[in-house]
């Protein structure tokens, strides 16, 4: 059922991935794979992966790492930062089988697509020479029209041939590949597992229909319990999986016990079926096992095409017994492709939450002095982000499930309502903050109205600034290279600006020892006149007759300055 949500949701979605797509997240692997840097050019020193305590649990909240990095000492850490490394290093590597798997599934499904398309419209043409030959009387034209036409339909007979034929072949590949086979069994286990989950749910709306007091309301119980139990304890030994460094004995135990605990939870979902069927009630019974690889069988290829002629009855059955066969095979390659597509998402939110504690671990071996390069640099790598965009079923599936992930689209949603929130927030002290500084500076009668301005300004403008720093860093935007790209060109700037913030400067100055103020009549540089408004580039005059003279602002401090209206009398 999770599956065919997942398929009606991803018609809907698939609409609105140009919008996400430069955010989302899917990664796709290239098929042949990036070139792969050896993990012991990248673990520093004498690290031993082994020895780290901390990945005992991928999903450690971050604040509670930091606490247990802070006592380590630096050879400690490197050890912590190596067995990471490996842990995300082996999750990458399921992300890439697994794609691989997607694009291969999805080569299978096309394939067969094109053969029941061809086999359908071949067996149309068929019915119809059939029809235009018997209708037609022998030794007519209508009878040699008819013939071309079952001619016709023997020749479309042998194109369908041909695409089943290559249908099989690229079937046959594809259950000849061991790496794609173990992504198609890992999807088949985890459709198995959504089958049984929904099975217990099923069977919990039923239970509530039985009479509390009787025998099979017991049994049912049990039945429920005992498969709630088996799911619960494959979480906990899907958990210690991840917890172990892959390719060591630990790992290999506890894929074991995962394994062992899939299967109890097929036969507790299986017992808890034939329970509630028992009562009549076969809702609750998941979907028939599917044989992982089966696809484009040998059927595919029994059509004789020399055969296919003048009434063949069984000849049309076998075309519709083929078509039949074409779709479902289809059918059941699809639902393998979109548990494959939810399995990737799944597993990329993992690595997701991987790399933000494996990130952690490096931060803090570099404040103890430690070099963090190969790590990041092997982050960077395998961070990048590709998308398929001939897979439209399968990146509306994807879109979805990042959606419903909580490193995914739960993760940004929250991110995104904390930068609104905290910018906002800013702006409004911002501007209450301005508006009450300036209600203070008015109150002082030695502060120029121009400076109380300029301040006021500075307070808003600056505050929204500060708040949206602040802000991107909800969205975990690093500021570091921001500032840095601001500190460098600044540095330029001021070079290429030097007379601009010299006026700058010489406006502050004017602001903060007041000389006039707007409405003063003044003599500067030659200029005799009112000040009508001064700003940090400029000041600006009106002379008697009404001329304007702007004067840039470090000529005015550069000269002198002769205020004829300090006072209220002049003498």
């Amino acid at each position: 059922m999770k599956l065919i949500l997942y398929r009606l949701k991803a018609v809907a979605a698939t609409s609105l991935l140009c919008v996400f797509v430069s955010w989302t997240v899917p990664v796709s692997a290239q098929e042949d794979g990036a070139a792969e840097t050896p993990i012991s050019a990248t673990i520093s020193g004498e690290a031993a992966p082994d020895k780290a305590t901390t990945i005992q649990d991928p999903t450690i909240p971050i604040e509670d790492l930091k606490q247990l990095l802070k006592p380590l000492t630096l050879e400690e850490l490197q050890n912590e930062a190596a067995g990471w490394l490996l842990l995300l290093k082996n999750k990458v590597q399921e992300i890439s089988k697994t794609e691989i798997a997607i694009k291969r599934q999805r080569r299978a499904i096309e394939a067969k697509d094109e053969a029941g398309k061809l086999v359908e419209e071949a067996k149309t043409k068929l019915v119809e020479a059939e029809k235009a030959v018997a209708a037609a009387p022998k030794n007519t034209p209508e009878y040699e029209e008819a013939t071309k036409q079952v001619e016709a339909a023997r020749e479309a007979l042998k194109t369908a041939q041909t695409a089943l034929e290559k249908a099989a072949e690229v079937a046959a590949a594809l259950e000849a590949d061991t790496s794609v086979q173990d992504a198609l069994g890992e999807a088949q286990e985890e459709k198995e597992i959504t089958e049984a989950e929904e099975t217990l749910k099923k069977a919990k709306e039923a239970q509530q229909e039985i009479p509390p007091d009787s025998l099979r309301y017991q049994e049912v119980t049990e039945k429920i319990d005992a498969l709630e139990v088996a799911i619960k304890d494959l979480e906990k030994a899907e958990d210690t999986l991840k917890a172990t460094l892959p390719e060591s004995p630990e790992y290999q135990d506890a894929k074991s016990q995962v394994d062992q605990a899939r299967a109890v939870v097929k036969s507790a979902a299986k017992e808890l079926t034939d329970t509630i069927s028992v009562g009549g009630d076969s809702s609750a019974s998941p979907d028939a096992e599917t044989d992982v690889g089966a696809g484009t069988g040998s059927a595919y290829n029994e059509v004789d095409v020399e055969n296919l002629q003048g009434g063949q009855a069984a000849g049309q059955q076998k075309l519709e017994n083929v078509t039949t066969e074409i779709e479902k095979a289809a059918e059941e390659d699809k639902q393998l492709k979109t548990q494959l597509t939810v399995n990737v998402t799944n597993l990329q939110a993992e690595q997701t939450a991987i790399t933000d504690r494996f990130k952690t671990v490096l931060d803090e071996v570099d404040t103890k002095g430690g070099d963090t390069t190969g790590y990041r640099k092997y982050i960077q790598a395998i961070s990048a982000v590709e998308v398929d965009l001939k897979d439209k079923e399968g990146l509306g599936v994807r879109l979805v499930s990042w959606a419903q992930s909580d490193e995914g689209g739960m993760r940004w949603g929250t991110n995104l309502a904390t930068f609104a929130t905290v910018l906002i927030v800013t702006i409004i002290v911002a501007q209450f903050l301005g508006a009450l500084l300036n209600a203070i500076l008015a109150r002082f009668s030695g502060v120029s109205s121009l400076f109380r301005e300029f301040i006021v300004v500075v307070v808003k403008r600056g505050g929204i600034v500060v708040g949206v720093l602040l802000a991107l860093t909800a969205l975990e935007v690093s500021l570091a290279p921001i500032l840095a790209v601001v500190g460098g060109a600044s540095f330029v700037l001021a070079f290429a600006l030097q007379s601009n913030l010299g006026n700058f400067a010489s406006g502050l100055m004017l602001m903060v020892n007041k000389p006039f103020d707007v409405g003063d009549e003044v003599k500067v540089s030659g200029l005799w006149g009112y000040i009508k408004s001064i700003n940090l580039a400029s000041t600006t005059i009106q002379g008697f007759s009404g001329q304007i003279y702007t004067v840039p602002n470090n000529t005015v401090w550069g000269s002198v300055i002769e205020n004829l209206t300090s006072d209220e009398i002049r003498g």
